[in-house]
């Protein structure tokens, strides 16, 4: 007799552990170029955000921008896309709004995004300076994945802001280049 449902549950869990295998398998791997790591190889990024959706399924991810093809970024970049989901995805969940917005774009040899969550947000708009870098409004938030994905960003060579938004929440803008045949 087979019960109803461990079929998908199945299928879920089993997706999950293969998520896990390939992230350890991404931090176990050489990040130097042409080392045969998967920063030199890249990722896709539709992949990094089905697999973020899978290991955050109560959360509603409204997708927007021009993008009509799969973009390949450096392993990096997919880091730091799924540092920002989470935050913006915690900072909803803690106020009861499990929704989080995305726009990506790619602009000529960049790539631009931007993460709106629907949580508290900040009072005030907060510039990187080091006395603001481990600001957090999560009440046992230490800040630290917004200020890993700042020094991403810096390494990258790019820019990151953050915003406040007309209603609650906060935004957070990237605008990264891309390394060379990189892109759609």
């Amino acid at each position: 007799m087979r019960i109803s449902g461990l079929g998908d549950d199945h299928t879920t869990l089993r997706a999950l552990v293969d998520v896990c295998r390939d992230r350890v398998r991404e931090l176990a791997a050489p990040a130097e170029a042409g080392a045969g790591g998967t920063e030199a190889a890249g990722v896709d990024i539709e992949t990094v955000i089905a697999r973020w959706q899978l290991v955050r399924p109560t959360i509603r991810l409204v997708r927007s921008g021009r993008s009509d093809a799969s973009i390949r970024v450096v392993a990096a970049v997919g880091h730091l896309l799924l540092a920002l989901l989470n935050n913006a995805a915690d900072a909803g969940e803690a106020v009861g709004m499990a929704q989080v917005d995305l726009t990506l774009e790619v602009h000529g040899h960049s790539l631009r995004g931007e993460i709106r969550d629907y949580g508290a947000g900040f009072a005030v708009a907060q510039p990187f300076l080091p006395s603001r870098m481990f600001a957090s409004s999560k009440p046992d938030g230490l800040g630290v994945g917004l200020a890993l994905s700042h020094a991403t960003v810096e390494r990258l060579k790019g820019k990151l802001s953050v915003q406040k938004t007309d209603g609650p929440g906060v935004r957070v803008c990237f605008d990264l280049p891309l390394a060379d045949g990189a892109g759609p």
